[in-house]
């Protein structure tokens, strides 16, 4: 094992979790999700402002759903906790970004590779 080995494996996560455009779309999803949910729930007084969390659960499904189940097995303590559903959030949205990275270049790099008819 070399000592650039995880360098290499850190550069090679962040370029498909963050360095692609099918990634950064899906972030860019998420934010302009989180920055609505912020305004709804710091500016808005209404009695439906805790119905704004939800947009963050749907942008962050399904990898949301099955840490909030996670976290529902270890207690009520942890899953009440909003600490907890910041952080399931944050992990969430970067294994589907990785996902969405990985998918994309799965679909970019089976097209470069497909073997072209030769003329004849």
């Amino acid at each position: 094992m070399s000592p650039n080995q995880p360098v290499t494996a850190l550069r090679a996560f962040a370029r498909l979790a963050f360095g692609n455009v099918a990634s950064g779309v899906y972030l860019a999803v998420v934010a302009a999700v989180t920055a609505l949910v912020v305004r709804d729930l710091w500016f808005t007084e209404h009695e439906d402002a805790s119905f704004a969390a939800l947009g963050l659960i749907a942008v962050a499904a399904p990898t949301m759903l099955v840490l909030l189940a996670g976290g529902e097995l270890a207690g009520d303590g942890l899953i009440e906790s909003s600490w907890f559903l910041w952080a399931a959030f944050g992990v969430s949205v970067l294994l589907q970004s990785l996902a969405v990275g990985a998918l994309a270049r799965l679909a970019t790099h089976s097209a470069r590779h497909r073997p072209r008819p030769r003329r004849g």
